[in-house]
């Protein structure tokens, strides 16, 4: 039986990428006491998915999800009138404290804020929140392996930033942008609770395999990522570069002009796309 002191609620932050959330979900579903689902049809900047609602209603149907929330975005403009280049990321921040406090009322004390494209091992996933259960920890931390274009092709070597995994939460606990130094390590700074006695787990205990760059629709990624700041020639670039990829040997671009090689590995997963 577990605990009510131990209830694990999980937020996905949802526009696009639904195609791999199935996945994400089958492998921490035994482990989790509510998922819920916070989705925007139109992204934050103004364009549509047609396909999400029905998605995520298959995936309702399947006792995969327990609640759907329908996110609206605010939108923020400079004063010549065009999108406030912190639109994205205000929006993103809102739609996790939506996902938190619907994990709070109901009755979730741990909660994992995640998107899409975050796939973990189901064995690592039970070994870290055991661990983080038994530490008494109010935070904790991974890395992550990131792939390209197919889910065999994978970077190399391993990007160094972090994702955060379980917080503890209360009554108060809530996203904030105050960077009160030293946090214990890098993340999207839109995923960041405040953090005290935290776990960071090692590779070798556990790794988020986050297929950021496998999709249906890759530009549809990049024309509405809310942490670009790039220029239309550099979404552009990393657009083409997808497109023309033929081999491991081409390596993978990513916004921002980052250059990665690839390794070929399983299909972890057995995902299909």
């Amino acid at each position: 039986m577990v605990s009510k002191n131990n209830l694990l609620g999980i937020a996905y932050n949802v526009f696009d990428g639904e195609e791999l959330l199935i996945y994400s979900i089958q492998q921490i579903k035994n482990y989790v006491d509510y998922i819920v689902v916070v989705a925007q049809e139109k992204s934050n900047f103004g364009n549509v998915n047609t396909n999400l609602r029905n998605k995520l209603k298959e995936l309702q149907d399947l006792d995969l999800i327990d609640l759907i929330h329908w996110y609206e975005p605010k939108f923020e403009y400079e004063d010549d009138g065009s999108l406030s280049l912190d639109n994205g990321i205000l929006n993103e921040q809102k739609k996790r404290q939506i996902g938190l406090d619907l994990c709070k009322a109901f009755g979730c004390t741990i909660f994992s804020s995640m998107d899409c494209d975050e796939i973990y091992d189901k064995d690592e996933y039970e070994f870290a929140k055991n661990d983080f259960i038994k530490g008494n920890y109010d935070s904790s931390f991974c890395q992550m392996k990131t792939f390209y274009k197919k889910v065999i092709y994978q970077v190399t070597p391993p990007e160094s930033y972090h994702v955060p995994l379980f917080y503890k939460v209360n009554e108060n606990t809530k996203f904030t942008f105050e960077f009160v130094p030293p946090y214990p390590v890098d993340i999207d700074p839109s995923r960041r609770i405040k953090s005290g006695d935290c776990r960071i787990f090692t590779r070798k205990e556990i790794q988020m395999n986050h297929y950021s760059y496998v999709r249906y629709d890759l530009e549809s990624k990049i024309n509405n990522s809310s942490s670009s700041r790039n220029s239309i020639i550099q979404k552009q670039e990393t657009i083409n570069h997808f497109n023309t990829f033929e081999k491991v040997s081409d390596g993978a671009l990513f916004l921002n002009n980052r250059k990665f090689e690839l390794i070929e590995v399983e299909n972890k997963f057995n995902i299909e796309l």
